[in-house]
């Protein structure tokens, strides 16, 4: 957990859910059209999210499978549990659709990378949920970005920390912060040795950081999200 007064070498921010709005409240929309309830939900569509698994969605996160085969895949489970349909995740641009920027966490994540700390993403993500990476200009945000479907690795699994930490340039793990809003996730980071910050607020969290890490206030922001300069 955050305690006052930690040395950071390098902070690794999630996306989903901390750079960006979560899709989830999509995801559970739609489930609601199909009258599905969260406990039937999940399981069939997301797998044990706590763990790293052979679920389809797991495979598929992991670049092993594309959204066609992994739709074919959980078919037998959908239909286990007594539907005749099932709703189906967004695909590409309907994905990117539904996320919204978090202009106070990408400013400050600019501005940590500006203060001299290294930086990077490390995501769970699809192959056909690229677009994500250039439509936030990643490869200009931080210094590494790390998505699971590119490295055949998946959050919480230990390897995929390692290997981010590795590409940072191998800062010691206790001199890393981690930003994630799984707590999941952030429990494993934590067994390795990160420092963590589960985000519930992404709002609040940017703050959080831009005072652990002694950095500037960040600029007050109008409404449609530009920043007032």
């Amino acid at each position: 957990m955050n305690r006052p007064g930690i040395d950071i070498d390098a902070v690794i921010f999630d996306f989903a859910g901390v750079l960006s709005t979560s899709p989830a409240a999509a995801m559970l929309a739609q489930a609601d059209g199909f009258e599905v309830d969260l406990a039937t939900f999940m399981p069939i569509v997301l797998g044990p999210l706590h763990e790293d698994s052979d679920h389809p969605w797991h495979l598929m996160e992991c670049g092993r499978i594309t959204m066609d085969e992994y739709e074919v895949a959980i078919e037998p489970l959908w239909r286990e549990a007594g539907f005749r349909t099932f709703p189906s995740p967004p695909r590409g641009d309907q994905f990117l659709s539904v996320l919204r920027p978090v202009v106070e966490m990408i400013d400050t994540a600019r501005a940590v990378r500006a203060a001299g700390y290294r930086t990077a993403i490390l995501t769970n993500n699809t192959k056909e949920w690229g677009g994500w990476r250039a439509a936030w200009d990643a490869d200009n945000l931080v210094d590494v970005v790390v998505d699971s479907c590119e490295v055949d690795l998946r959050k919480p699994n230990p390897a995929i920390f390692e290997l981010t930490v590795e590409l940072l340039g191998a800062p010691p793990i206790d001199r890393c912060l981690f930003l994630d809003d799984f707590p999941w996730n952030v429990a494993a980071a934590e067994a390795l040795g990160f420092h963590t910050m589960q985000v519930t607020d992404p709002v609040a969290a940017a703050a959080d950081v831009r005072r652990l890490l002694g950095l500037q206030p960040a600029a007050p922001h109008t409404d449609d999200g530009d920043p007032q300069r």
